[in-house]
C-alpha cells in the first residue's frame, strides 16, 4: 500500500505521528484510539501504584532520621534500588502529596552540598495528643 492510496484523514495521522511510508512495502495499520486510551490507563494506574509505595517507602525513611531534604531522601530511594538515580524529583512530588495529607512536616531549612541553596528539611509529623 502507498502512501497516496491512504484516505486523507489516515495521510493525516500518520503525518502527525511523523511517520513516513512513501514508497513502503509493509501493510499500513491506523491504531484504534481505544487501544491508546488503554495503554494510557494502564500506564495512569501503574503509576498511581508506585507512587503509593513511594510515600511508603519515603515515611519509612523519615522515620528513622532526624529530618531530610528532597535531594536526601532522592538519595536513599536510590540507595536502596527503588529509583534509577538520586534526583530529587522522585521523591519531592511525594512529600508534597505527604504533606497535603497531613503526614510530614517542613521542621527547618538547611544549605544543601549540591546547589548550595537554602532547602527545606522534611520530618513525620508528630501526633497530638
Amino acid at each position: 500500500m502507498n502512501f497516496g492510496d491512504l484516505e486523507p484523514e489516515q495521510r493525516d495521522a500518520l503525518i502527525f505521528a511523523g511517520l513516513d511510508f512513501i514508497g513502503s512495502k509493509e501493510p499500513i495499520t491506523i491504531v484504534d484510539p481505544e487501544i491508546t486510551a488503554e495503554t494510557r490507563r494502564e500506564s495512569y494506574d501503574a503509576a498511581k501504584q508506585d507512587a503509593a509505595a513511594r510515600r511508603r517507602v519515603i515515611l519509612e525513611i523519615l522515620s528513622g532520621s532526624g529530618g531530610m531534604t528532597a535531594r536526601e531522601i532522592a538519595a536513599e530511594l536510590h540507595q536502596r534500588g527503588i529509583t534509577p538515580s538520586d534526583e530529587r524529583n522522585y521523591s519531592a512530588p511525594r512529600l508534597t502529596e505527604l504533606k497535603a495529607a497531613g503526614q510530614i512536616e517542613v521542621t527547618g531549612k538547611k544549605i544543601c552540598d549540591r546547589t548550595g541553596r537554602s532547602v527545606a528539611v522534611w520530618a513525620v509529623k508528630e501526633v497530638s495528643t
